[in-house]
């Protein structure tokens, strides 16, 4: 008969609990490097969003800057993109998720990484979504007055990603420079104000 000494026994159990941890983190390290595949396009999922509709959309766009204060840009383009699978994965993937890092701080996940410039990766991120060309009917673009305020009208119900790329402050004081963005859900004929879409920096989001 073999007899385990509670020291003994305390070993066996700490042993089992460690390779029971090791093989739950290895399995939740394979599940977040699968990259998920890009959905395919279905146009089905835009036709409603074709059509003119009667809602209308007012808001303001802005950056938050260390200070505190809001940065705006005059004349800084604002999209209104359907929310469908296809452009979820862009958007989770390339706004929410990796989003822009600040001036002089390396990519996340690459440490050893050149430091990615949020201007860069507005950029990068919007010039994807305007080559695809399936995309252009449904589309809708404005652009933000001095104070950053913008205007969208005739839009049918749906839900909406607003985003708007913002290159630094016009007022030559060192300001921050990435996306500002927002999701929203439209009823038909509504008018929705005072939307803030910002870069999620703050408690605004």
């Amino acid at each position: 008969m073999t007899i385990v000494r509670p020291g003994r026994r305390f070993l066996l159990g700490a042993a089992v609990l460690l390779l029971t941890g090791a093989f739950s983190l290895s399995q939740s390290a394979a599940v977040e490097s699968t990259p998920a595949s890009q959905p395919a396009f279905n146009e089905k999922e835009f036709m409603a969003y074709k059509q003119k509709g009667h809602g209308t959309l007012a808001g303001q766009a802005f950056l938050g800057a260390s200070s505190g204060k809001a940065v705006t840009q005059a004349g800084a383009p604002v999209h209104l993109i359907p929310v469908t699978k296809y452009t979820r994965f862009w958007f989770d993937h390339l706004v929410r998720a990796t989003g822009c890092s600040s001036p002089g701080e390396p990519a996340a996940g690459d440490a050893g990484a050149a430091p990615h410039q949020p201007v860069n990766c507005a950029h990068e991120a919007l010039r994807q979504l305007e080559m695809d060309k399936r995309l252009v009917p449904y589309l809708r673009t404005t652009r933000a007055n001095p104070t950053g305020h913008f205007w969208f009208t005739k839009i049918p119900a749906g839900r909406y990603y607003i985003v708007s790329m913002i290159e630094g402050s016009s007022q030559k004081e060192d300001g921050p420079a990435g996306i500002a963005w927002l999701t929203i859900d439209l009823d038909a004929s509504e008018k929705a104000t005072n939307l803030v879409v910002t870069d999620c920096k703050n408690t605004l989001c």
